[in-house]
């Protein structure tokens, strides 16, 4: 029985580093959204490009999941690195997923929660131990919690906030889409896991803006490395 693995990437140069990877695609549009289509080893895999962002990818994912009804959706692309160890183009496969810049706590609701909503979320256990093997044998590898923001953190004093709310070691990367996919796989209760290379080091101090630009594509080759792997599996 073939299996269908939903795909969301958020940006342009991440979907073509994948689909230089995936072989006969077949390219489409959905609801505004390029999409790629193409089956390996009884898989059949959904390449969605959702866009930048908390907003866009919780819509563009819930339409994913609506339409096309995946076994499995996966968030591959790039983060930056939140804590000192790290290296540019080191890879995370996260196993917990916080939204960095929810504060609620005048409220009396922890950080990352909102209005009683679970405080974070987890990717699928067997499938992030699937994706860590696949990782950890070609590249350095994290694990830990990734956490979503809509800024861009590229400043001292932001990582120093999120550390200040959710520990020194608890969140190992920062990026603007995991959140909403697993938001969305919670409510179609579609298993899910995360997949992100870093492109840029936050925590080594200011000027990781530059480093975005200079490995984003390197970053991106290097998550879809992976995906193909697990794809091969």
């Amino acid at each position: 029985m073939t299996k269908t693995i939903a795909v969301l990437v958020a940006m342009q140069e991440e979907l073509d580093a994948v689909l230089a990877l995936f072989e006969n695609c077949e390219k489409s549009d959905f609801c505004g959204m390029q999409i790629h289509s193409t089956e390996l080893n009884n898989k059949r895999f959904i390449f969605a490009l959702s866009g930048v962002g908390r907003a866009n990818t919780a819509i563009n994912s819930a339409l994913i999941a609506k339409e096309y009804k995946p076994d499995i959706m996966l968030n591959v692309g790039t983060a930056g690195g939140l804590q000192n160890e790290q290296k540019i183009l080191d890879v995370v496969i996260p196993s917990e997923i916080v939204a960095v810049d929810v504060d609620l706590t005048a409220l009396g609701f922890e950080y990352g929660q909102v209005l009683g909503d679970p405080v974070s979320y987890f990717a699928d256990k067997k499938l992030q131990n699937e994706l860590l093997e696949i990782s950890k044998a070609f590249v350095n590898t994290h694990e830990g919690t990734v956490g979503s923001s809509e800024a861009f953190i590229c400043k001292p004093e932001q990582v120093a906030e999120i550390h200040r709310r959710f520990g020194e070691g608890r969140v190992v990367c920062v990026e603007m889409e995991a959140f909403s996919v697993a938001v969305t796989c919670s409510r179609f209760n579609i298993p899910f896991a995360i997949i992100r290379s870093l492109s840029d080091v936050p925590a080594h101090g200011e000027g990781n803006e530059l480093a975005f630009n200079d490995f984003l594509k390197e970053a991106s080759s290097n998550a879809a490395k992976i995906l193909r792997a697990y794809a091969a599996s």
